[in-house]
C-alpha cells in the first residue's frame, strides 16, 4: 500500500502551515486537556461526566453501539491504566466481541486508538481526518477480524513511524513555533501538537 510518507506530509504541511494551524479549533485543545486532567484523578467506569465529555470528543455516540459496549469500553480503559505498552489488538478484540444493536460484532479500531491516546499521547489518534491525511485505504471490504486488524495495524504503525520522523525534522520547527504563537500557554506534548496539525490537514481535504 502506498500511503503518504513523512516527506510527503512535511512538504504539504509546510506549504501552508499557518493556515492549517490557524484552523485548529481551540475547543479541541481545551477539551483534550480537560479529559487528560480528569483521567488522572478519576475512576473511569463511575465518572459519568468524564464519559459524557469523552463520548462527545471522540465520537463514541454511535447509534449502532449499545450501552453494554460503552460500559465495556470504559471498564477496559480503566484496566489499561498504568500499562506501559497497552495491546491495541487485544483491546480492539475485546470491544469487537460486544455485539451492536443488530446482534453483530463491530470493528471499533478508531475508538481503541482514542483510548490509548487518552492514556498516553505517544499513541496517535486514528479517525477520519487522519485517514484522509495519510490517504489510507478503507478496511470496509475486508472480511473478518484478522484481515481488518492486519490492515489497521499496518496503517497505525505507519502513522507512529511517520510522526517520529516528523518530530525529528528540523524543517518542521516553524510549524511548531506557529502553533505555540497561536495557542500560548497550552502545555501540550510536541507529539500531540503534531497529531492536531495532521488531523486538521486531513480535515481540509475534501
Amino acid at each position: 500500500m502506498k500511503y503518504r510518507t513523512a516527506e510527503d506530509l512535511r512538504d504539504l504541511l509546510l506549504e501552508d502551515h499557518e493556515s492549517v494551524v490557524n484552523q485548529i479549533p481551540q475547543e479541541k485543545l481545551d477539551v483534550y486537556i480537560y479529559l487528560q486532567q480528569l483521567y488522572q484523578d478519576t475512576y473511569v467506569p463511575d465518572d459519568h461526566l468524564f464519559q459524557f465529555v469523552f463520548r462527545y470528543f471522540f465520537r463514541l455516540d454511535n447509534p449502532s453501539l449499545t450501552k453494554e459496549f460503552e460500559d465495556q469500553y470504559f471498564k477496559v480503559m480503566e484496566e489499561q491504566r498504568g500499562e506501559e505498552r497497552p495491546n491495541i489488538v487485544q483491546i480492539t478484540k475485546r470491544l469487537y466481541e460486544v455485539k451492536n444493536h443488530k446482534g453483530n460484532p463491530t470493528m471499533q479500531f478508531p475508538l481503541a486508538a482514542a483510548m490509548l491516546h487518552t492514556i498516553n499521547p505517544e499513541f496517535p489518534t486514528y479517525d477520519g481526518d487522519i485517514v484522509k491525511a495519510f490517504d489510507f485505504s478503507s478496511t470496509y471490504h475486508l472480511s473478518g477480524f484478522d484481515k481488518k486488524m492486519k490492515r489497521y495495524m499496518e496503517q497505525y504503525q505507519h502513522t507512529f513511524r511517520t510522526y517520529n520522523e516528523l518530530l525529528d525534522e528540523e524543517s518542521m520547527q516553524p510549524l511548531f513555533e506557529h502553533f505555540d504563537e497561536r495557542f500560548p500557554g497550552y502545555d501540550l506534548p510536541k507529539v500531540k501538537k503534531l497529531d492536531l496539525i495532521v488531523a486538521q490537514f486531513g480535515n481540509k481535504i475534501s
